[in-house]
């Protein structure tokens, strides 16, 4: 029946749901390089998002027609070496209704979820979509505004407190992995490690150079510049009482955000010079897991994933 062949239809394995502009497209470029794990590829190798849980049913641009073509093309990727097969569409964590679909469809399916210094990840946003930095401040208004969610906020995207607890109430606990963006990028191999062992395949001590600098990708950004002390104080302070609760329903809190009045963004040299000093006194301590790490190159922050 129908019916018998939907469930034996398993799709995907994992989903990474966001954040947006918390290093997710940097994520699947390691991802592919695991032997045992499959993600979709774009256009000119880059990263394809298939926006299927967050379009409507009668979008054109839906990419599948339903929930069991959905399912069989990521069971089709499975073979004798693939093991895993995953997506990610960083829009999914922010959208109540995209997730309450992935926990109707994909009763097994396990969660990736990366977080990002708030501030950092709005400003990242805000300029990802060319828009003035002048008028940053212009996403507060979004607390005035209608509850109602939509493709267009960039502050209510980092109410990490709310997206996480609504995903705890579709999914057990032990079905979702949660990633804090600045802990990757300072010990890369220790975090992927956790995430390997999440998703049951090798660690990175069986494949040490999986963690790789990013490919070069095409930047939709307006442009450098540094954020406002005022502004980022502004919207801190927005964020603040999120972040609290968000700390409660993770048990512990990010230091990380906590640090320069909640900056955490280091530019690429000061970022290199930290790297390079690592890697050297883990080389000088001879010890196996120290010249592992230090042979990974690690992928310094970047606005453009």
């Amino acid at each position: 029946s129908k019916r018998r062949k939907a469930r034996a239809c398993v799709g995907p394995d994992f989903i990474i749901v966001g954040a947006m502009k918390a290093g997710t497209e940097t994520m699947v470029s390691c991802l592919r390089k695991h032997p045992e794990i499959w993600m979709p590829e774009g256009e000119d190798g880059g990263v394809a998002e298939t926006h299927y849980f967050d379009r409507s049913l009668t979008s054109k641009k839906r990419p599948f027609p339903s929930d069991e073509k959905y399912c069989s093309y990521f069971d089709a990727q499975r073979n004798g070496k693939v093991a895993v097969v995953g997506e990610k569409t960083p829009v999914y964590m922010h959208l109540p209704s995209a997730m309450n679909r992935i926990a109707r469809a994909l009763p097994s399916v396990k969660i990736i979820v990366v977080l990002r210094n708030p501030v950092e990840r709005a400003w990242s946003h805000w300029k990802y979509w060319k828009r003035d930095p002048r008028n940053f401040l212009d996403i507060l208004g979004e607390l005035k505004g209608s509850s109602k969610r939509s493709r267009q906020d960039v502050l209510r995207r980092g109410f990490y407190d709310e997206h996480l607890e609504r995903i705890y109430s579709l999914f057990d606990k032990a079905r979702v992995h949660v990633m804090i963006a600045e802990r990757v990028w300072s010990d890369p191999v220790t975090h992927y490690n956790k995430l390997f062992e999440f998703l049951g395949v090798a660690k990175l001590a069986e494949n040490p150079n999986i963690v790789g600098r990013r490919p070069q990708v095409r930047n939709r950004s307006s442009g450098g510049g540094k954020l406002a002390p005022e502004a980022r104080a502004a919207v801190q302070e927005a964020y603040a009482p999120h972040n609290e609760r968000l700390y409660d329903v993770l048990g512990y809190r990010v230091l990380e955000w906590e640090k320069n009045n909640g900056s955490t963004c280091r530019d690429k040299e000061t970022h290199n010079k930290a790297v390079q000093n690592a890697q050297k006194k883990k080389q000088e301590g001879g010890e196996a897991e120290g010249k592992a790490q230090a042979s990974v190159s690690i992928p310094p922050p970047s606005q453009n994933s």
